[in-house]
């Protein structure tokens, strides 16, 4: 392994854990949680809030008796267009129902209408099963898991991995807390650290999530899975990060242009509403999505989008009477690091749940609200396999030293990062594009290679490197697929309609 911060452990603030979960999302909290709950003890390495936290629509399962876990399986199939892992799939779908219990024991009360679930629909679903809170199930399954880590007594350590100590396994952690650099010694590591989409330019992503944890993973060894698919959310507020939930096109509202007219059928998968927005948007028109129908069915919307309602009000906008202007952005990274479905990346010691990981489950376009589903399933999977393992995981006393080369920083800003990958690696994607971006970004890579010296510039290059692996995997892949729209080999169409044919005969 090469290392990019001069170190020695020796001289470092030293301490150990059984078990690290770097990040607090909803992957990370249910790992600790599960931990605790079989007797052993976790620390939560976290820099703060992610994105299960601003997660709005809600968690996708298939509870209602005339629904089916094969429904739900089904439409995962087709929303990825057949690309999926259909063991990692069945995984989902099955045990999302014990999952969705776990959740309300450990406090988190979803709507409700006389007694039943209050669900509704989401595009790419034939059923309406996504449970919710309002507009705001994500924290609210955010807090709840927090305050259950509090009760459970779970160390939460505020701080920022930096790099993953060992050669052949994890055998511990620097990370950054307070401004200094800090060694912590252990045998298990769980990566929760969120996906990479805030590296383009329109994205949903707060910004401390930003990818590097893939980076620091790739670095240690483990492969980066499937990163050309970059799932763009198609309702974002213009000119904000505000994700407008794809429950409000669910519960009614309607997409418009310029004219007033409607061009898309609002509950097609995410990947299909988005580029048609995306052409639009190019012809030099605008987009809006119509609020008022929801409305029209007596739904006070303020009551049921309150979240969105008060952000819309802020800033001038009255869903009431005018339509809302957006635009798509960067919202899902779909790909990363490889992993099997009990969390196990190829570094002994190193799991992965959440958006930082690929299990294959969405294929080439996530079905909407699969996240956070795939974030508690997983979770529960990698805590029961880590119970097991843990036995063969030994802390090392060895101690450790690296140093590194090279001299200064060069500037390399993560804004430029992101026009580069929003305007040559964006929605619609071709070859020469492709090739500039990543002339430009290994051009950077090569630059703080030399010379990566701080734990900021190291950050960057992390960042870079799952940039790259994006760039690489887009033309690596010479089909349109899901997410992944090559404009010079534009035959998705044909392409999904003959693998949809044959997918169906093999079950004849």
């Amino acid at each position: 392994m090469r290392y990019f911060l001069e170190f020695d452990t020796s001289r470092l603030p030293e301490d150990e854990a059984d078990i690290v979960i770097c990040g607090s999302g909803i992957g990370g909290l249910t790992t600790a949680i599960v931990l605790k709950e079989l007797g052993l003890n976790p620390i939560i390495l976290t820099r703060g809030i992610g994105n299960t936290y601003y997660s709005q629509g809600g968690i996708a399962c298939p509870v209602h008796p005339q629904d089916s876990p094969h429904a739900h399986f089904m439409d995962t199939l087709r929303a990825g267009r057949y690309l999926n892992d259909e063991e990692a799939v069945r995984v989902l779908v099955d045990e999302g129902v014990f999952r969705i219990a776990d959740l309300e024991r450990w406090g988190v009360r979803f709507d409700r209408r006389n007694g039943e679930y209050d669900t509704t629909a989401e595009g790419g679903h034939s059923f309406p099963r996504i449970l919710k809170v309002k507009d705001f199930t994500g924290r609210e399954i955010y807090a709840k898991l927090l305050r259950r880590v509090q009760d459970l007594g779970i160390p939460v350590v505020q701080g920022e991995l930096q790099e993953v100590v060992g050669e052949d396994k994890v055998e511990g952690v620097l990370y950054t807390s307070e401004e200094s650099l800090r060694f912590l010694r252990t045998g298990v590591l769980v990566l929760a650290t969120g996906g990479a989409a805030s590296m383009f330019l329109h994205t949903s992503n707060p910004s401390k999530v930003r990818g590097d944890g893939i980076g620091i993973a790739f670095r240690a060894g483990v492969p980066i899975k499937n990163p050309e698919f970059v799932q763009f959310h198609p309702t974002v507020l213009k000119g904000t990060s505000l994700l407008i939930s794809e429950a409000v096109r669910g519960e009614g509202a309607i997409l418009v242009d310029s004219k007033g007219e409607r061009f898309v059928d609002e509950l097609l998968p995410r990947d299909v509403v988005a580029r048609a927005i995306y052409t639009r948007l190019k012809e030099g028109g605008k987009v809006y999505l119509d609020m008022r129908p929801i409305a029209e069915k007596g739904v006070r919307l303020e009551d049921r989008f309150p979240t969105i309602f008060t952000f819309l009000k802020d800033r001038g906008i009255d869903p009431y009477r005018e339509p809302v202007p957006v635009v798509p952005a960067a919202h899902y990274y779909i790909g990363g690091l490889e992993v099997d479905t009990f969390g196990r990346t190829q570094l002994p010691g190193l799991y992965a749940v959440g958006e930082c990981a690929c299990t294959g489950v969405h294929g080439a376009n996530r079905l909407a609200s699969n996240s956070l589903l795939e974030g508690v399933v997983f979770g529960f999977r990698t805590a029961y396999r880590i119970y097991h393992d843990l036995r063969y995981m030994k802390v090392s006393r060895s101690p450790f030293r690296s140093r590194a080369e090279g001299e200064g920083d060069p500037r390399v800003r993560f804004q430029d990062l992101k026009r580069i990958m929003w305007e040559r690696v964006g929605l619609e994607r071709e070859e020469g594009g492709l090739l500039k971006a990543k002339d430009i970004i290994a051009g950077w890579v090569k630059s703080l290679l030399r010379s990566s010296r701080t734990p900021e510039s190291r950050q960057m290059f992390d960042i870079l490197i799952v940039a790259l692996a994006t760039v690489e995997g887009a033309l690596l892949r010479r089909e349109s697929r899901g997410v992944h729209y090559r404009m010079d080999h534009p035959h998705e169409r044909e392409t999904f309609r003959r693998n949809t044919l044959i997918y169906l005969s093999s079950l004849l």
